[in-house]
């Protein structure tokens, strides 16, 4: 169902994701979107880290904890963009991209 257009980066499903919140998994769920879409709504408990900004912005993340990446939906290229750049950082990375869009029409716990 979700693939990734880069081969590295592991993908991760809204049921997947729901799952690890619901458990309470230590896990950072990571909002990549420009401010400018935060009109859209926001998963649960995730930071506000713009793609443009998240090279500044690492010390906000831990290593130790997976990271999860989103976007708006899967027309945006974002959430990949930025497991991609946390992967070459050393996180363990995840992209989820249906994003907020998903999420949103799916009921899930929004912010």
């Amino acid at each position: 169902m979700a693939t990734s257009t880069k081969p590295n980066i592991k993908t991760i499903t809204k049921e997947e994701l729901a799952q690890k919140i619901k458990n309470v998994q230590p896990v950072q769920i990571v909002n990549v979107l420009d401010p400018k879409f935060y009109n859209l709504g926001f998963i649960k408990g995730s930071k506000k880290i713009p793609l443009d900004q998240l090279d500044s912005r690492l010390g906000e993340l831990d290593k130790n904890i997976e990271v999860v990446t989103y976007c708006a939906s899967y027309d945006c290229p974002a959430s990949g963009q930025a497991a991609e750049k946390l992967l070459t950082k050393g996180f363990r990375v995840s992209a989820y991209e249906g994003g907020i869009k998903e999420w949103r029409v799916a009921g899930l716990p929004i912010d």
